[in-house]
C-alpha cells in the first residue's frame, strides 16, 4: 500500500507542477494586442489549410494558439483578442481557468480518453447523476440522464425518446426560427433551408410562430390557435413540443412564461411530450435552467443540455424510460470533458452567478447600460429595426445571451461589423434572420463587468467607424 500512495502522491505533485507551470505560460496574456507582423502570413496558412481539409473556409481566421488567460484568447499569430462568443457559447469560464485545467489533467491521466455505453469509469457516472440532480433542483422531475458527445446527439436520443413514448407519432412540433441540430432530421426540425437544402424530408413538421415583443398579445394567440389547429389536423399524431425558451440562432428573444404556459397546458392536454432544448440557454440566464427562471419544470417530459456543460446528454421522466435497444453509442463522451463538465455544474450552483443579484444579471445590466448610451451617443447609427409584426428593441437578450442590432439589422453590414470587430480585438458573431444581430456569448464565469466595458468601447467605435465609413 505504501507503494501505491507514494505513486499516487507523486503523479498529484507532477500535477500541480504542471499546473503552476501551464498558469505561468499564460500570465502575460492581460490585454487584447495585434498580432505579431511575421507571423501574419502563420495565420493566413493555418486558416487556408482549414479551408482546404473542410471544404470552406472559417468565416474569420480564430485558428488558436493553445493560450488564454480568462476571457482572452490568443491566436498563432501572436494577437490577443475579447472572446464574446466562446465556441459559440461552449468556453463559458474562458481560456485556461485554472480549476479547470487541474480537473483536466487529473481526467487526462485516467485510462481512457473516451467512454462509452459498454464501458464506462466514473466520470461517466458523476456527470450524468450531477446533470439530473440540477434538473430537478430546477423543479423537472427527470428520472435519467444519456450523455452524448454533441448536441446534436443528444437531441436524436431525446427525439427517438419521444417517438417511443408515443407509440411511433410521426409529426414534431416546434417554432418558426428555431435551430435543434444540423442531422438529416433535426436539419429539417430547424427553420433554417441552408441548413436541409438537398437533404430529402424525413419527418414531418410544425412550426408555430414565436413570441414577438412587437406585438405580445397577437404573437402569443396566433401561437395558440396554430397549435389547436395543428392538433386538431392530426389527431395523436405528434410526437412532441419541442422549443428553446430563448432562441439562439432566432435571435436571443426571451418570451415570458404567459406565453409559454398557454401552449404547454394544451400540449399536455393533447399527450404530446414537452422538450425543452437547453443547450445554448443552460447556465447562461437567470438560473441555472431556463425552464428554472420561467417556473416550467413541471411541465418538462425531456431536457436537452450541452455547450457550457462540455459533455451533452439528454434526460427524461422515468415513465418514459425507452425499451432495450433505443439508445446506444460507443463514445458517450471524453474522461476530459466529463470530468471538467462535471466541475463546471458545482462551479455554477456555488458561485453566486443567478438571481437578481447574481454575477449573470450583473453583466446584462452593464450590457444594457452600454447599448443605452451608444444609441444616445449615435442614434444615426442605429434605425428602426423592423421585425414581423413591427419595431424590436434595439438590444435585448437575456443574461449571457447578449445582441445588439445597429444598421438596422441588415445582414451584410452586421457580417461587416462582426469582421471588423474582429480585426480590432474582439470575437462576436451574429444571429437572427431579418433582421440580423451582433450575438455575444461571453465567458460569464469569468468576465468582469471592467472586461464588457472594454469591450463595448471597441464595439462602440467600431460601430462608428462602420457607420461613418472609415
Amino acid at each position: 500500500m505504501g507503494g501505491m500512495s507514494d505513486t499516487l502522491a507523486s503523479i498529484e505533485s507532477a500535477r500541480q507542477t504542471l499546473l503552476r507551470e501551464l498558469t505561468a505560460v499564460n500570465a502575460d496574456i492581460t490585454e487584447p494586442r495585434p498580432g505579431d507582423p511575421a507571423a501574419a502570413s502563420l495565420l493566413a496558412d493555418w486558416a487556408a489549410r482549414l479551408a482546404d481539409v473542410r471544404g470552406r473556409p472559417g468565416f474569420y481566421p480564430t485558428i488558436g494558439s493553445g493560450r488564454g488567460r480568462g476571457a482572452l484568447v490568443e491566436l498563432v499569430d501572436g494577437s490577443v483578442k475579447w472572446d464574446m462568443i466562446t465556441g459559440i457559447g461552449v468556453h463559458g469560464f474562458g481560456h485556461a481557468d485554472p480549476d479547470l485545467l487541474g480537473v483536466a489533467l487529473q481526467a487526462a491521466a485516467q485510462d481512457t480518453v473516451m467512454q462509452g455505453n459498454l464501458q464506462c469509469n466514473t466520470e461517466a457516472v458523476l456527470f450524468a447523476e450531477r446533470l439530473r440532480e440540477a434538473a430537478r433542483v430546477g423543479g423537472a422531475d427527470m428520472g435519467h440522464c444519456y450523455p452524448a458527445c454533441s448536441g446534436a446527439m443528444a437531441n436524436e436520443n431525446a427525439l427517438k425518446v419521444c417517438m417511443q413514448a408515443r407509440d411511433g407519432a410521426p409529426r414534431v412540433i416546434a417554432f418558426q426560427d428555431n435551430f435543434i441540430g444540423r442531422t438529416v432530421t433535426l436539419s429539417h426540425i430547424g427553420d433554417s433551408p441552408g441548413h436541409r437544402e438537398g437533404v430529402p424530408q424525413s419527418i414531418e413538421v410544425d412550426l408555430l410562430p414565436f413570441w414577438d415583443p412587437a406585438d405580445s398579445e397577437g404573437s402569443s394567440q396566433e401561437a395558440l390557435s396554430t397549435l389547436q389547429h395543428v392538433l386538431a389536423a392530426h389527431p395523436g399524431g405528434h410526437s412532441c413540443f419541442v422549443m428553446e425558451l430563448v432562441q439562439g440562432e432566432g435571435g436571443f428573444t426571451p418570451p415570458p412564461r404567459s406565453f409559454f404556459v398557454p401552449l404547454l397546458e394544451v400540449a399536455k392536454e393533447a399527450g404530446v411530450l414537452i422538450w425543452f432544448d437547453e443547450i445554448q440557454t443552460f447556465g447562461r440566464t437567470d438560473r441555472m435552467f431556463r425552464f428554472e427562471g420561467l417556473e416550467l419544470g413541471p411541465y418538462a417530459d425531456i431536457v436537452t443540455v450541452g455547450k457550457m456543460t462540455q459533455g451533452c446528454a439528454a434526460m427524461w421522466r422515468v415513465d418514459h424510460n425507452p425499451r432495450p435497444g433505443l439508445l446506444s453509442g460507443t463514445f458517450l463522451g471524453s474522461t476530459v470533458a466529463m470530468s471538467v463538465g462535471t466541475r463546471v455544474l458545482d462551479r455554477l450552483a456555488d458561485g453566486g452567478y443567478y438571481g437578481p443579484d447574481g454575477r449573470i444579471a450583473g453583466l446584462h445590466r452593464a450590457f444594457e447600460n452600454r447599448c443605452r448610451e451608444l444609441v444616445a451617443q449615435h442614434p444615426e447609427f442605429f434605425p428602426e429595426v423592423k421585425g414581423r409584426r413591427g419595431s424590436l428593441p434595439v438590444w435585448g437578450g437575456t443574461g449571457g445571451m447578449m445582441r445588439l442590432t445597429p444598421f438596422g439589422g441588415a445582414r451584410d453590414a452586421i457580417a461587416s461589423l462582426v469582421r471588423r470587430l474582429f480585426d480590432a480585438g474582439v470575437i462576436t458573431f451574429f444571429c437572427g434572420h431579418d433582421p440580423y444581430h451582433l450575438r455575444m456569448l461571453p465567458p460569464i464565469g469569468v468576465l468582469e463587468v471592467e472586461h464588457l466595458e472594454s469591450v463595448m468601447d471597441i464595439v462602440g467605435q467600431c460601430i462608428v467607424s462602420q457607420g461613418e465609413g472609415i
